[in-house]
């Protein structure tokens, strides 16, 4: 989809005032719910050519007008800059203090912190069935490096997603992923698969809205958790995006994992620039160290803006709270990628 980001750029001044909500092309987060909002908003509206052909050309992806011909794939190949707060998969830089014992880590594994280039390549492929069923799979590879550290790692992910159209507001998808981080010192590994059923609404006072309740399997290196996400999403009459994200975990016998998660998401053109902002507070626990409980709280703040249509900024900020201090951690990041 980064294809229509120009276009929803470019289009943002033409449909402003016009009989079609521009929040619709705008706030494109959910493409489900971008669709039923473009559709409830022009159904018995007059729109101009253009208008009419990117509305036609996102719908045919969901399956609407006889669909996509056949499977379109699409590519994009990009660097970006950042910060890693753990280039090599290394261990705090200070002893690991449980009660009155005190342990020093090996300097050889302490973790490396800097800025690192990353080389990222994405790969899309859709294919549609019906009106609202498809077939989506997001392939994804990066190297990141570190020129001040002269060493770099790897990550690899794919999830593949088919949705289906069960009524004329219901959908329900099954997705499966898996994701592989390499570095120096450690290697991670987690799989998921996931059942969603979405609900889309309309309310004259809010805007369109939608709802989900999940089903996710998730299993890890270390462990293997069942968990139940609540998600709601609004494009506003406002003229901007809100996104609720809730997930809670079952508990894990002696090891940290999920206990909760929320996250807050906010987006809205100023200045005539999109700009978005995201909350996030989790809370994991079910870790034993020795003996003694471990229990962590970590909370994110994360800011991005597209600065041209193909180029986008992000900031942020993650402080991780634990129960046992040497698990304590506080680190930024700031990121500029550029897309062609």
């Amino acid at each position: 989809m980064n294809s229509f980001r120009c276009i929803y750029f470019l289009l943002y001044f033409s449909l402003i005032g016009t009989s079609v909500s521009s929040g619709c092309l705008l706030f494109n987060e959910n493409e489900r719910l971008s669709n039923f909002c473009l559709l409830e908003s022009v159904e018995g509206k007059v729109v101009d050519k253009n208008t009419a052909m990117i509305i036609t050309q996102k719908l045919k992806r969901e399956g609407y007008f006889g669909g996509l011909i056949k499977s379109d794939w699409s590519t994009s190949f990009y660097p970006d800059i950042d910060y890693s707060g753990n280039i090599n998969g290394g261990n705090p830089d200070k002893p690991l203090i449980l009660g009155e014992l005190e342990f020093s880590g090996d300097p050889d594994f302490i973790k490396q912190e800097g800025i690192i280039t990353t080389l990222n390549l994405r790969a899309n492929n859709r294919s549609t069935f019906g009106v609202g069923k498809y077939l989506q799979t997001n392939l994804f590879g990066s190297y990141s490096y570190s020129p001040e550290h002269n060493n770099g790692f790897s990550n690899a992910s794919m999830e593949s997603c088919f949705s289906n159209k069960i009524a004329p507001k219901n959908s329900v998808d099954i997705c499966a992923s898996v994701s592989q981080q390499n570095k120096q010192i450690s290697e991670s590994n987690s799989k998921s698969l996931s059942f969603n059923l979405s609900n889309l609404a309309f309310n004259e006072y809010i805007g369109f809205s939608e709802g989900k309740l999940g089903l996710i399997h998730f299993a890890s290196d270390v462990y293997v958790q069942n968990q139940l996400a609540l998600s709601w999403d609004t494009i506003h009459k406002e003229n901007f995006y809100s996104a609720v994200r809730l997930k809670v975990g079952n508990p894990v016998k002696q090891q940290i994992a999920l206990k909760y998660g929320l996250t807050l998401g906010f987006s809205r053109i100023i200045s005539n620039r999109k700009v978005s902002l995201s909350l996030t507070h989790e809370v994991s626990d079910g870790g034993i160290l020795l003996g003694v409980d471990r229990s962590d709280i970590t909370n994110k703040v994360g800011f991005n803006t597209l600065v041209s249509p193909s180029a986008s900024v992000q900031l942020g900020y993650t402080s991780v709270d634990s129960s046992i201090d040497y698990f304590d951690d506080s680190y930024p990041s700031l990121s500029f990628t550029f897309t062609w």
